[in-house]
């Protein structure tokens, strides 16, 4: 097991450094992330030394169980090539520009109008959607203004890791601890309700204490004009997308896995759209552009923590933090350690540690399991390394040349991020 330990602690180092100081190389003009690569060669490192055998692994990504990494993927990406279209068309920034058209130039109004739209969007959506499509948008929007980006792209990034608790979908995170444990749409739905609600009341009222010298001052009118490009490309991805939703609620009682009714209805949008193309003798651009902007780099990444994990596992780690963390306040204890393990080993690894951890605990009830949820999505208001919505939500700023350093993150991260926590587990609390 010490083998195990030091190679997975210095993958972690290696890792948080590369997020830090190297996320990404250009190589002959494409662009490679670096960190998504790197748990990969630990895990590689681990089955050399044979720390995990090679056949467990095999058997792992081949066997049909609710926690295979396979099917966790699968449902991510095919969930993500409906937003992804429907960015390709304009939507999103169309919405955004309607609303703040009609926002002035009170500050108050559009931070809020813009807080609105997000978090609706992101329920239907997911997080890591949302900071790719509305990042540019708001790093664009602000300079126009001629106002701080700061507020605006700091209440982005929390209201998108805060409504994400609200439905399985919103995170990556909630569909593998919940597929761990048989957790459906509709029951997960009913308990994360309250949880998510008081999360945004805290969160929110935080973040307008924090901002509040800053948006009373005037901003001048906003020049972005968001326009549909594809009317009827956006009608079918938007029909597409409430057809899954609907199916996935209802997956259990039609008895059908739900990254199965995401991959079929992600193929039938694909075909739609090509189908809407060649009628009308056009090049299908916009879906080719939604797929090239699939975040792959998610694959090598998850796989790789996921092999670490279960050499974690196999060398009786987890057993160990399993009687650490113990079963008493288990909504507490396991919801303040995955907020803050979600932060030293990034929100989709500690989700897969917890997932083992959580079954070592015979007379445990729902409250770890759904507390461990909510610490992987409120985990990453604290560090950018604390979900992979952080760390492209830090690349994009880099990208439009927008600075807010990781110390300072961390200070906005601290001020909100703990009374959220507080509130959610409170409310997870009251439900159970």
């Amino acid at each position: 097991m010490l083998t195990t330990l030091l190679i997975s602690l210095i993958i972690i180092v290696v890792f948080i450094a590369s997020i830090l100081f190297f996320p990404s190389v250009v190589i002959r003009k494409h662009t490679l992330k670096v960190y998504s690569l790197i748990p990969c060669f630990g895990a590689l490192l681990l089955i050399m030394f044979n720390e995990i055998e090679f056949s467990k692994v095999v058997r792992a990504f081949t066997e049909n169980t609710s926690v295979n990494p396979i099917k966790i993927l699968v449902l991510f990406l095919s969930m993500t090539v409906f937003s992804l279209v429907l960015e390709q068309t304009g939507f999103f920034e169309y919405i955004s520009t309607k609303v703040l058209e009609k926002s002035g130039n009170n500050q108050f109004v559009t931070f809020i109008s813009l807080y609105i739209v997000i978090s609706v969007l992101t329920v239907f959506t997911s997080n890591d959607i949302i900071i790719l499509t509305f990042t540019p948008f708001i790093c664009h929007f602000c300079k126009s203004a001629k106002i701080s980006p700061t507020p605006y792209l700091i209440m982005e990034f929390i209201a998108a890791n805060t409504w994400s608790t609200l439905l399985i979908i919103g995170n990556p995170t909630n569909i593998y601890i919940c597929g761990a444990f048989g957790i459906d749409f509709m029951k997960y739905l009913s308990v994360m309700l309250l949880p998510t609600l008081l999360t945004v009341v805290a969160s929110l009222s935080v973040m307008l204490l924090l901002f509040y010298r800053r948006l009373k001052k005037k901003m001048e009118k906003c020049e972005e004009h968001g326009k549909i490009t594809d009317k009827p490309v956006m009608i079918i991805s938007l029909v597409h997308l409430i057809i899954c939703i609907v199916a996935l609620a209802v997956s259990q009682y039609i008895n059908v896995e739900m990254w199965i009714i995401s991959l079929l209805v992600a193929i039938s949008e694909i075909i739609s759209v090509l189908i809407c193309f060649a009628v009308r003798g056009r090049v299908p651009s916009i879906l080719g552009k939604a797929l090239s902007g699939m975040p792959f780099e998610i694959i090598p990444f998850v796989v790789g923590m996921f092999i670490i994990v279960m050499a974690l596992d196999a060398g009786g780690a987890t057993v160990m933090l399993a009687k650490l963390l113990g079963e008493h306040n288990e909504i507490f204890s396991y919801g303040l350690m995955s907020f803050i393990s979600a932060n030293v080993i990034n929100n989709i690894p500690m989700s897969v540690l917890f997932s083992k951890i959580l079954s070592y605990s015979s007379e445990l009830g729902v409250g770890g399991i759904y507390a461990t949820v909510i610490g992987s999505n409120i985990g990453a208001f604290l560090t950018p390394v604390g979900a992979l919505a952080g760390i492209m939500w830090s690349n994009l700023l880099r990208k439009n040349g927008v600075k807010i350093s990781f110390a300072r993150f961390m200070r906005f991260g601290a001020v909100i991020g703990l009374p959220s926590i507080l509130a959610a587990l409170i409310g997870l609390s009251l439900v159970l």
